[in-house]
């Protein structure tokens, strides 16, 4: 019978952690979303300077959100969007704009992968 409730709490641990894990990757999903597209607004209403800031703004959040995401996600795609994020605010001049908004579309198409990426689906977890 003990084997039975360790078996019990191992389950409910791995749920926890799943759900955590889940709860997070939500939590930053919605930040980040938010303000690619308040940025990609300032670069169609040609704002210049408030896409600038917001490309900041992004890579800023995106720092500290990065730290915790490595515990839980692939590396390799943390990896990828922190180059893409990096590279965003030196994009946001009235010179590129077209590339600021296609590495923005790029950036949003890779959150967007990654939050589904986790979502609880049977095929992601069998």
């Amino acid at each position: 019978m003990k084997r039975l409730w360790y078996a019990l709490v191992l389950v409910v641990i791995a749920l926890g952690i799943s759900f955590t894990e889940f709860i997070a990757v939500r939590n930053s999903y919605n930040t980040f979303i938010k303000t690619i597209d308040e940025a990609r607004t300032a670069v169609e209403q040609e704002d210049y300077k408030r896409a600038k800031r917001l490309g900041k703004d992004l890579e800023n959040k995106w720092i500290e959100k990065e730290k915790k995401l490595n515990y839980l996600l692939e590396h390799s795609v943390l990896d990828e969007l922190s180059m893409n994020i990096a590279e965003l605010s030196d994009l946001s001049s009235e010179k590129s704009k077209n590339d600021f908004l296609s590495d923005i579309d790029k950036i949003k198409r890779q959150f967007i992968v990654l939050y589904k990426n986790e979502l609880p689906y049977g095929d992601n977890i069998f």
